[in-house]
């Protein structure tokens, strides 16, 4: 029996992931469903098997969101190009950790509360983040090359990343906070660069797709 409840926590745990990295009005009453469901598998384990075995499975919780995370994000990626008609393409898999983190710092909604230390710090977390993302790009070659290539500098960067905030690019896509990865990846930038003086919404709603849905830029340049 016990077993059967550590195979539904993950499924349930898989579940919650996915709908982590959908869209819909709907996103909100699924995650109260599967919290739920969750907490009610974890407290039918401490019943069924004692607190050991009862402990034991939310770390499987956990263990299970972790190792099927990559996995979600493919499913998602491809149920958003189903749900609109569209073949879509190959995803292109999660950000690496370290981009990952700093996306997570770029993308987290701002605490009021904080906000004002903060400004008195003179730098908040997000500018750090942001040098960080920058030290991220300067420390990848193939960003390196895209740079020396179209002449621009550290500061362009920044640049670019600050505009596709503006524009709509600050946001999540399967995983994806859009605009640090788009100066991040060699392919997004390239085209990034190569569009930069085209309708800059329309660019960044095609970054947008690429990194949600994994649709091509090559068509575009």
């Amino acid at each position: 029996m016990i077993y059967a409840i550590y195979v539904a926590l993950v499924a349930v745990a898989f579940l919650t992931v996915l709908n982590g990295f959908l869209r819909g009005a709907k996103k909100a009453q699924l995650d109260a469903v599967f919290s739920l469901l969750l907490l009610g598998l974890v407290i039918a384990s401490f019943i069924v098997a004692g607190w050991k075995l009862g402990l034991l499975s939310i770390v499987v919780t956990f263990i299970g969101a972790l190792l099927t995370r990559p996995l979600a994000a493919r499913v998602a990626s491809r149920l958003l190009s189903a749900s609109t008609g569209d073949s879509g393409g190959a995803y292109v898999g999660l950000p690496p950790k370290p981009l990952e983190r700093i996306s997570q710092e770029l993308g987290h909604q701002i605490d009021p509360s904080k906000l004002v230390d903060e400004m008195l710090s003179g730098r908040s977390r997000r500018d750090q983040a942001k040098q960080a993302l920058l030290d991220y790009c300067e420390g990848q070659s193939a960003i390196r090359e895209l740079m020396a290539q179209h002449e621009i500098t550290r500061d362009d960067l920044n640049e670019l990343y600050s505009r596709l905030v503006a524009v709509g690019a600050g946001q999540w896509a399967c995983g994806h906070w859009v605009a640090a990865s788009t100066i991040a990846y060699p392919d997004a930038l390239q085209y990034l660069l190569h569009h930069q003086d085209s309708d800059w919404t329309a660019t960044a709603y095609n970054l947008i797709m690429h990194f949600e849905r994994g649709q091509s830029l090559q068509h575009e340049e």
